[in-house]
């Protein structure tokens, strides 16, 4: 299964890694109504779990950024997140400028058991490796 959301606000596309890992990869810029989308298609995702743990690889290689309003939403949705049942989440970032700005942007993250890699292979090895010890 596979969702992708293309727009002049960014585009998202999500997938499922295995049963359940969830993988969401940005490309572009993104304003509030992107992430928005981004954020309903995780909430649909997130419901069919069942409270069931879960764990998320986000593929931030593409993204070139977004606005303060873009960050806000992206805090206020992670927030929701940190109510879930996700266990951890992996980031593929392989620019710290981008690390730092989403670190500052989103302190709803704090909350939530995440790691920075470079490669998707690391990335999903570690968050199996999380998901392994629920």
């Amino acid at each position: 299964m596979k969702f992708k959301a293309s727009n002049r606000h960014g585009t998202c596309e999500v997938a499922l890694v295995g049963e359940r890992i969830i993988s969401a990869a940005f490309i572009g810029s993104f304003n509030d109504k992107g992430v928005q989308h981004y954020a309903n298609e995780i909430k649909r995702l997130v419901s069919t779990f069942q409270n069931q743990p879960f764990a998320m690889l986000i593929n931030n290689l593409e993204v070139e950024g977004g606005t303060p309003e873009a960050y806000q939403t992206l805090d206020n949705y992670n927030e929701w997140l940190n109510q879930q049942a996700i266990v951890a989440k992996a980031f593929i970032i392989d620019n710290n400028v981008t690390k730092q700005i989403l670190l500052a942007r989103t302190p709803a993250l704090k909350k939530q058991n995440i790691a920075f890699f470079e490669t998707f292979d690391e990335a999903v090895s570690w968050l199996k490796a999380q998901l392994a010890k629920c």
